[in-house]
């Protein structure tokens, strides 16, 4: 048979049509080893082989990242063991002096609780018949007063059950009110600064020991080590460990995301140490204080959002053998229903409308 002009076209369309056909096999082949959530529709997929979770993600969802803002309030107490001379635009501690018509030579102390400074003859600007002297051994010295904290607070903990441990840093802003006298004399301390910046690492132990209506009951031991601002005189300021009791309570939004609110009581101390003028050689201070820490906690899912587009399961949920979570890690995966409910409720309103307006 001869082979005419037609025939070979025909022959060279078909080669290019089988041609194109073998590279989408090929293209299809090499797709198909990536996911396709309908993989298990066609390869008799029998429920039992899901895919795991990647290991690493595994791990990663054992810790969580809390994120917290606060308020707090410090206590002051003074109790001086010198002299203290009243009058003045401060109080001054007394070292060894002498009285006389109206002055008091000698060496005294301003600004006692945070930053040490020697004045010489007190008396000028500080006149005894604009003041009086308090005598510390014939009745008790005592100022007391309190200051506020805005606490920022960012830490990771590791989850062990229902235990966890982990640690943080906190940036926090810390002002304080005159200290009132609670004995002798009339005049109240003030301090020489309105506000100051500290810094704290610490870490923390705790865990779970209720749980009720989506809210779980904690309780945690926070240790660590405060480093005060530079309206501390740094040099002259010792501090050990500060101890903190706290009971958390968490309101689970789902089982990455939580609401928490912290509320604690803390136990520090420091001391100011002064070499020159006065007796004493050192001042110690207790800093008692109560917080409230309000933030919000987040895990890393263990398994990847579901990436069909269509698919509208908001529990977890498996295409293709492998496992998905069907909400946003801020919302609840398993709401009792396969459907996006709100969506459910909002048709239900329609309808109810609906049948009013025929009616």
């Amino acid at each position: 048979m001869t082979l005419t002009a037609t025939h070979i076209s025909m022959h060279k369309y078909f080669s290019c049509v089988i041609l194109i056909f073998v590279f989408l096999l090929e293209v299809e082949s090499a797709f198909s080893q990536t996911f396709n959530p309908y993989q298990h529709a066609y390869q008799g997929w029998d429920g039992d082989k899901i895919k795991k979770a990647s290991p690493f993600r595994a791990f990663l969802n054992k810790f969580s990242a809390n994120i917290s803002i606060g308020y707090g309030r410090t206590f002051y107490t003074m109790k001086p063991q010198n002299d203290v001379l009243e009058g003045g635009a401060s109080l001054v501690l007394l070292g060894d002096y002498t009285t006389g018509s109206d002055t008091v030579p000698g060496i005294g102390i301003i600004n006692w609780l945070n930053s040490p400074e020697v004045v010489n003859s007190p008396s000028d600007p500080y006149a005894t018949n604009a003041g009086q002297i308090l005598n510390a051994d014939s009745a008790e010295i005592k100022y007391a007063g309190s200051g506020f904290n805005i606490p920022f607070r960012l830490n990771v903990q590791f989850d062990i059950d229902r235990f966890r441990i982990g640690g943080g840093i906190s940036y926090e802003l810390h002002g304080i009110n005159r200290l009132n006298p609670k004995g002798q004399g009339t005049q109240a301390y003030e301090p020489n600064f309105n506000t100051t910046p500290m810094f704290r690492y610490y870490f923390f132990l705790g865990g779970k020991v209720y749980h009720l209506l989506g809210w779980d009951y904690n309780v945690d031991v926070e240790i660590g080590k405060v480093k005060y601002g530079n309206q501390y005189n740094k040099s002259a300021l010792s501090n050990g460990l500060y101890f903190s009791l706290g009971l958390p309570l968490e309101y689970e939004m789902s089982e990455y995301f939580w609401f928490f609110v912290r509320p604690a009581f803390e136990f520090k101390n420091y001391a100011i140490s002064v070499n020159e003028g006065i007796s004493a050689t050192s001042f110690q201070y207790k800093q008692p204080a109560l917080y409230v820490h309000v933030g919000v906690r987040m895990k890393i899912p263990e398994i990847k959002r579901c990436p069909v587009k269509s698919c509208r399961t908001q529990l977890k949920h498996v295409h293709g053998g492998q496992e998905f979570r069907g909400q946003p890690f801020f919302k609840e995966q398993n709401p009792k229903i396969g459907e996006l409910y709100p969506e459910l409720e909002m048709n239900k309103r329609k309808n109810q409308e609906k049948s009013m307006r025929k009616n």
